[in-house]
């Protein structure tokens, strides 16, 4: 699934509850293994975390994680990913 996302900024001091970091929690919740930074305009397969983002379309209000490289978990824009989004909330 392909869907514009943005980081969210702030969340470094959360903790996913029972999970190792954000990146087991998604690999745990989507059985896939996170070997690539799933934004469209980034192949990087290195430095990847479970990055905390919102869909930039979308007034539903809840947060996603999805691997992302350290690049990309910072980014300011809105940007494309692709991939399953985990809800967090």
């Amino acid at each position: 699934m392909t869907v514009k996302v943005k980081n969210l900024k702030g969340t470094d001091d959360r903790k996913p509850l029972g999970y190792n970091s954000w990146l087991d929690f998604w690999e745990t919740k989507t059985g896939e293994k996170a070997n690539e930074c799933k934004s469209l305009s980034c192949n990087v397969r290195h430095d990847l975390v479970g990055a905390h983002v919102i869909k930039a379309d979308s007034n539903d209000g809840k947060w996603y994680i999805i691997p992302l490289c350290q690049t990309c978990n910072k980014r300011d824009d809105e940007f494309w990913v692709s991939g399953t989004l985990v809800p967090v909330n």
